[in-house]
């Protein structure tokens, strides 16, 4: 079959991970576009195409507030016309010059002694402006500040679920994350892989996916035009990280842990929302239960690439002095049900969840969770930590252990300063 063009052949198969497309169908294009595939590769690929896959529904996106920017931009002449779209930028763009025009400050939402009288009025310029009307600039803004809030926690809520499906994918430029064509085939299929539900894909499937990984992670070995540093943010496996220099290496434990840390806030906050007992994870009422398992979802999937990563590096030195534990489930159930419901092997890692400090509270340095104190409370408790990945993840092939040199801590800090901080104060 001839071949695309070079840049045509990249654009198509970076579209696949866009329109979120199934490991078949990528397969089925990297069938097309793979320069001279031997018997063997086309026999790999024709067995991930043949193949049934579950893809899992992409992360909801937040509704926007084209609505209500269009009412703003009617009633408030320097906020003028908006992106449909409404996202929280031009939220606040529109609040921030919709109050300057009214003469409200920022986070006023004192409905009773937030506005201006008649004589601030006057002396903000505003006397031709009727009192309904200013009451109805003023109460328009309070919506959109609101507004803007919930845009805003939806956004780092669709980010910790990238996160936690693909990795740092996201950090990558969503029209052409590569220039190498090879290099984009792989991080397609990767992506494709990773948005599958395991629990609905056959092992068959999952084992024609790993058989056309690894081709293409050997055609990638042997070309000297492959873009090891995209690939490191789609598939950190040791083969592909152990080719980053000193600095990637550290940069990308560093992007990790900023990711983390940005989920365990949203953690934090739905743990202000819910009145938890880590020994009895059930939901009571008035708990946020949704938020909590939400974060608690997204965190446990993106911890264990995190440690996939860490091990690949050899790295696990940081897991010595930073290794944040999983995060318990909230049930919703009936209190008399729940210990009966979860069982005594779940009952025992919730113990192990009980008896370490707070996720968010470790990443912030505020308290100590090495890895010895993971494996001593899950010793305690009968868990076993590294069956369980309370201290490893999933990775096969572990690199050796190293020590983290200045360097690493000196790229680690230029995206994560907080982690790079904690592993410096405990050398």
């Amino acid at each position: 079959m001839p071949q695309d063009a070079p840049a045509a052949a990249l654009d198509r198969i970076c579209a696949s991970i866009r329109l979120r497309q199934d490991p078949a169908a990528v397969a089925r294009l990297i069938r097309e576009l793979l320069p001279a595939p031997s018997p063997d590769e086309a026999d790999r690929l024709e067995g991930a195409y043949r193949r049934a896959w579950a893809v899992a529904p992409a992360p909801a996106a937040p509704a926007g507030a084209g609505r209500q920017l269009a009412v703003a931009g009617a009633l408030f002449g320097t906020v003028g016309g908006t992106a449909a779209a409404g996202g929280s930028e031009q939220v606040a763009r529109a609040v921030r010059l919709g109050g300057r025009e009214i003469g409200r400050e920022p986070g006023t939402a004192d409905f009773r002694d937030g506005r201006l009288n008649r004589e601030g009025r006057a002396a903000a310029g505003l006397g031709d402006l009727s009192k309904r009307q200013y009451n109805k600039r003023f109460r328009l803004l309070r919506r959109l500040e609101a507004k803007q809030e919930v845009l805003e926690l939806a956004a780092r809520e669709r980010r910790a679920a990238t996160l936690a499906e693909t990795g740092l994918l996201s950090l990558l430029d969503a029209a052409r994350p590569t220039e190498d064509l090879g290099t984009a085939c792989l991080i397609a299929f990767q992506a494709a892989r990773r948005r599958c539900d395991p629990a609905l894909t056959g092992w068959l499937s999952r084992r024609a996916g790993r058989r056309v990984t690894e081709l293409l992670l050997a055609r990638l070995a042997a070309s000297p035009t492959t873009d090891w540093w995209a690939l490191a943010h789609a598939h950190p496996v040791r083969e592909v990280v152990a080719r980053l220099t000193e600095q990637q290496q550290g940069l990308l434990v560093g992007r990790w842990s900023a990711g983390l840390r940005e989920t365990a806030a949203l953690l934090e906050r739905a743990h202000g929302r819910c009145s938890i007992e880590p020994t009895a994870m059930f939901a009571r009422p008035g708990d946020d239960a949704y938020a909590w398992n939400l974060a608690a979802r997204a965190w446990n999937a993106a911890r264990v690439q995190y440690l996939e990563v860490l091990e690949a590096l050899g790295a696990q030195e940081v897991l010595g002095r930073v290794c944040p534990g999983q995060v318990a489930w909230l049930d919703v159930i009936e209190p008399e049900s729940w210990r009966s419901w979860v069982g005594d092997r779940r009952f025992r890692e919730i113990e192990v969840w009980a008896g370490l400090p707070l996720p968010w509270r470790v990443l912030a340095g505020a308290e100590d969770c090495p890895a010895e104190l993971v494996e001593r409370v899950c010793r305690r408790h009968g868990v076993d930590p590294v069956k369980t990945g309370w201290t490893t993840g999933r990775a096969r092939w572990d690199a050796p252990a190293g020590r983290l040199t200045a360097g690493f801590v000196d790229a680690v800090a230029e995206a994560d300063p907080v982690l790079a901080r904690v592993l410096r104060g405990r050398a």
